[in-house]
């Protein structure tokens, strides 16, 4: 089980990123580090900066990787929502989660989804889908998450709700390996575009130092939206969802294909005997 799941919305603490700003911006821009499967590279791409008082992971596409599979069907039972019952136009709903950083906020924002029987039956539909039949247990993963300094505390934290978080952790098998999960109600329905879901997030783990969150995602415009408030940032994937370029991400500390990775970038968060991503558990 999940030690501390956080599945309602909490106020939000603007102060919390302001309070750091002054020091972000001082904070000079490191060149992101790549790492290849095998072999690992030499060194340790973290070394340079202190040991973060807690580590957050991003669940969808993230934890897991099948080809935007799960993206996917999600994108079709949200456009099919979107197209019959709010008869919204056909890709209007993926313009709005580009624009926004997920549909729902983008109808919140632009008030097309404000009513609150409307909106949890928009999450239960648009999450209605198989995952059992894209996503399976991970030893290696969960090998690796087990390998995380004990003392360093673990939350995923989703644009997503709860519910579906908790199902791709269940299916991965590492559900009970971390604290909880912040979703997008815990930090009052924002996106990770925006800043405020960073102090929630952090206010969430008891955390008041920015420069303390090491953060891994496989967007990056929430990358970019991290570092901007002080975060470390581990960028997860290197190609593009829509047209399979190489991507770029300049406010990324660490570029990974796998999150089963960070160990060959990042050996210092870890304890014991670890073996390298791809080498078997």
């Amino acid at each position: 089980m999940i030690r501390g799941v956080v599945d309602r919305a909490l106020p939000i603490s603007r102060q919390l990123i302001g309070a750091h700003s002054a020091s972000t911006a001082r904070v000079a821009r490191r060149a992101p580090t790549r790492a290849a499967a095998m072999p690992a590279p030499a060194g340790d791409a973290m070394s340079g900066f202190k040991k973060p008082a807690v580590i957050f992971f991003d669940c969808d596409d993230c934890l897991y990787k099948n080809d935007w599979k799960v993206a996917n069907m999600l994108t079709r039972k949200i456009e099919s929502f979107c197209a019959e019952r709010l008869q919204m136009k056909e890709g209007y709903a993926y313009e709005l989660y580009k624009k926004w950083g997920t549909c729902l906020r983008g109808m919140q924002q632009e008030g097309i989804l404000n009513c609150p029987e409307l909106l949890e039956e928009y999450l239960e539909y648009s999450h209605d889908i198989p995952l059992h039949e894209h996503i399976g247990p991970d030893p290696e993963l969960r090998a690796m998450l087990q390998s995380l300094d004990p003392s360093i505390p673990r939350w995923v934290f989703t644009a997503s709700i709860e519910p579906h978080a908790r199902r791709c952790l269940e299916l991965l098998g590492v559900a009970d390996l971390f604290e909880g999960i912040i979703d997008v109600r815990a930090v009052d329905w924002v996106t990770k575009h925006d800043a405020d879901a960073y102090a929630a997030a952090m206010r969430i783990a008891g955390v008041d130092d920015p420069s303390a969150c090491l953060f891994l995602d496989d967007s990056t415009s929430n990358v970019s939206a991290a570092k901007k408030v002080g975060w470390r940032t581990v960028l997860v994937g290197t190609h593009a969802r829509d047209c399979g370029s190489k991507i770029e991400c300049a406010e990324a500390d660490v570029i990974v294909d796998r999150v089963h990775q960070l160990v060959d970038v990042a050996p210092g968060l870890f304890v014991g005997n670890v073996a390298p991503a791809g080498a078997g558990v």
